[in-house]
């Protein structure tokens, strides 16, 4: 007779707690025992051992022994790393390339449940607090707290991930740095204000920028050291190709 366990430990971390626990773990349990019935039978019929079966976990094995390769020669190699100094050459010799597609801002707002606790959050604002000083008020006034539905801190929008809409269209009419009235919306009563705000066609913000033109830095590095790796291991081995009836190819060391 056939015998599986499973036990506590091989449980995903994910069940461990909170709600709904006990019947993720019931899905998956369910799940488990479905896939080691089907196994079960697939071995019984021999179908667990053919030619197929072989060819394709030896092409699962030679993929996976490639990306670990891949993952210790290159992407978590301390070669493959990206000077600040180089992010900032490609900003400042392709800025015409970079130029905006579409209007951006940086802005902070807080949403709030209630407009009154908005209307105190501005009024600290406007009095002289910073932005991040009445928010710590908020967050630790006991009332206004509950209040408090959201805080987001010098983001980068477009009109498209800026939402309610409401919001948008008001960004646009702040200076730099201004304050805000409360908009109140179906979301909530919102305070912003803006801290650059970049149009079609100019610059954009060098913190807007700089992960993408680090990523493009990362990615050109990444290619060159394959194409070395790749270079060494063709010193390393002789290449040969066989022509005949179909095309074969083998190498040695």
């Amino acid at each position: 007779m056939d015998q599986s366990y499973l036990t506590d430990a091989e449980l995903p971390a994910a069940i461990d707690s909170g709600s709904g626990a006990d019947r993720q773990a019931l899905d998956f349990i369910n799940s488990w025992v479905a896939s080691e019935l089907l196994y079960q039978e697939a071995v019984k019929r021999g179908l667990a051992d053919t030619e197929e079966i072989r060819r394709r976990l030896e092409q699962t094995r030679k993929h996976l022994a490639i990306d670990a390769l891949l993952n210790e020669e290159i992407y978590n190699s301390d070669s493959a790393q990206v000077s600040a100094q180089a992010v900032r050459a490609l900003f400042n010799t392709n800025a015409q390339d970079l130029r905006l597609r579409e209007d951006v801002v940086n802005l902070s707002y807080i949403k709030s449940s209630e407009r009154a606790a908005a209307n105190d959050f501005r009024s600290r604002v406007l009095r002289g607090a910073s932005w991040d000083d009445a928010l710590h008020h908020m967050q630790g006034d006991s009332v206004l707290r509950q209040a408090l539905l959201q805080s987001v801190q010098r983001r980068y929008f477009t009109k498209a991930t800026l939402y309610p809409e409401e919001l948008w269209r008001l960004a646009r009419t702040l200076d730099e740095e201004e304050v805000s009235f409360v908009l109140t919306t179906n979301a909530g009563s919102y305070v912003l204000t803006v801290h650059s705000f970049k149009r079609q066609g100019e610059l954009p913000d060098w913190e807007y920028i700089k992960n993408e033109l680090r990523e493009r830095l990362l990615i050109k590095e990444r290619r060159r050291l394959y194409e070395k790796l790749l270079g060494k291991l063709r010193q390393k081995h002789t290449v040969e190709l066989y022509v005949g009836t179909a095309d074969t190819v083998g190498t040695t060391e």
